[in-house]
């Protein structure tokens, strides 16, 4: 049945079956921020089930081909490498060959690309077989796009010539290590984008899909919003269709009557699109399905890749660190795990307050034993652990940014939080102390434990950006994985509320 789209006034059609009589003239399979997950694992939404995994996802792009008897290709909307063990102790370099089996044509250059830095990220390009695509990408030296990358690409799909653009988030700066990019510039606005649509569309291909690793959050009341909808909104040159990613959510709408599509993330969903000829008018549907990994045939090949790969690091990944009492779920803007991560984090530092960004923290812990390459997934990112000598007034900016906004965007140790919703910003932490109950005071010194990245400025902590720092030498996942081995077991997380939210 169709529905409304997520955007008021633009109708999408959704289908499960195709009607009788419609031709399906292109399917496009789609995934987005994959992040390395090569493995199947069980999610905790998924009733003990095993999601995702690439020879599951593979199958599942193999069956859904077959069923359709129609010209198909497989797109990802960027961040592909980053995220697991298997794929991370490789540099990505697993990731890329599953992707290589799995025949995809071109994925947009996600900002989790440059996490190793530009060199490995074109090492993996010239790995491909699949095109690396962005479009507002370039040299902020000579303006140019780098020699690794390409604005657009025309791939062949049976007897279509489809015209693939990439685009990348402006945010890429501030959600990765700033050094990794600073001679790049990634350009915000449509225009860039414009013109490489301009460009493919005269070159007169059947088709132009946008990879835009730009993404949008929806819902019933609010629709659509976000980034990659702003950026269909300006586009004067649409293309058939926008594979979004970015923010790992669902994404099933319209703009500016552009089809924009994601699919969760980490291989757990996989986006459909069929252009479809229903008595001689070309349809878009779109549905996005669960990749239950014990439904789907299993890609012997890609299987192979991927055990071969898991085989290599097994002696490392298999170890058991700790036991923990209860799952440590990513639930709300404050929940136990991030808690016991600045609890680590503190105590390797021996800092009077640490704090660990949300972004930082991407996988949940069930209960019972808990193993290193659990813990990898956790804290993928191998950040070194920075102590700073902030002022008590740095410190009450810095939680401002922390826990001060709308949503909360970090846990902390060391400090307890008062927080009023209703101030205005920049005014919201109304009341600050130290674990013992001393109050913060704005000219007193104290000392911050906190991730290289952040003390660089990434995620938006330009306030301790100018501060001397330390590096202590020690891996953000190495604080935490001694952490918990010296705690009692099985391990009980923190419970006690250390951002309190009302009024003053």
């Amino acid at each position: 049945m169709p529905i409304l789209s997520a955007v008021a006034g633009a109708v999408l059609l959704v289908a499960q079956a195709r009607p009788s009589g419609d031709s399906i003239l292109l399917r496009v399979l789609a995934t987005n921020d994959f992040h390395g997950s090569l493995e199947a694992k069980v999610q905790p939404w998924s009733n003990r089930r095993p999601v995702g995994g690439a020879a599951a996802l593979s199958g599942m792009m193999d069956r859904l081909a077959r069923a359709c008897g129609c010209t198909t290709i497989r797109l990802d909307g960027g961040d592909v490498m980053q995220g697991s063990p298997v794929s991370n102790l490789s540099y990505g370099r697993a990731t890329v060959s599953a992707f290589n089996a799995m025949g995809y044509a071109a994925s947009a250059v996600g900002n989790h690309e440059f996490d190793w830095g530009v060199d490995t990220l074109a090492a993996r390009v010239l790995q491909a077989h699949f095109a690396w695509l962005s479009a507002n990408l370039r040299d902020r030296a000579t303006g140019a796009t780098p020699a690794w990358t390409a604005p657009w690409r025309m791939v062949t799909a049976g007897q279509l010539r489809i015209a693939v653009v990439g685009y990348s988030t402006e945010e890429t700066p501030s959600t990765t290590r700033p050094s990794n990019v600073a001679g790049l510039a990634f350009d915000s606005g449509a225009a860039r984008l414009d013109a490489a649509i301009a460009a493919a569309r005269r070159e007169r291909p059947d088709y132009v899909i946008v990879l835009a690793h730009a993404g949008a959050f929806c819902d019933r009341t609010q629709g659509c919003r976000g980034e990659v909808v702003d950026l269909a909104a300006a586009l004067t040159n649409r293309p058939d269709l926008i594979v979004s990613g970015h923010t790992h959510s669902l994404v099933q709408t319209t703009v500016n009557g552009i089809p924009i599509v994601q699919a969760r993330s980490n291989g757990t969903a996989l986006g459909v699109v069929d252009f479809v000829d229903s008595a001689g008018v070309r349809v878009v549907r779109i549905r996005v399905e669960t990749v239950w990994a014990d439904r789907e045939g299993s890609d012997t090949a890609v299987a192979r890749i991927v055990q071969a790969a898991a085989e290599r690091i097994a002696p490392l990944t298999s170890r058991v660190v700790a036991t923990l009492a209860a799952p440590l779920l990513r639930t709300g803007d404050q929940y136990p795990l991030g808690n016991l991560i600045a609890d680590a984090y503190r105590a390797a530092a021996g800092t009077d307050v640490a704090l660990v960004n949300n972004g930082g923290i991407r996988a949940d812990l069930a209960a019972g034993p808990v193993t290193w390459g659990q813990l990898f997934e956790v804290e993928p990112f191998q950040n070194f652990l920075v102590r700073l000598r902030v002022s008590g007034a740095v410190l009450r900016q810095t939680l401002e940014h922390a826990v001060g906004a709308e949503d909360a965007r970090a846990h902390v140790s060391g400090v307890a939080v008062r927080v009023n919703a209703a101030a205005p910003a920049g005014q919201r932490v109304v009341g600050l102390t130290l674990t013992d109950g001393r109050p913060v005071l704005d000219t007193a010194q104290y000392s911050i434990a906190v991730p290289d990245f952040v003390a660089a400025g990434g995620s938006g902590y330009a306030m301790l950006r100018a501060l001397a720092s330390q590096n202590t030498g020690i891996v953000d996942l190495d604080a935490f994985v001694a952490y918990l081995g010296r705690l009692p077991q099985p391990v009980r997380p923190p419970e006690e509320v250390r951002v309190e939210t009302g009024g003053r």
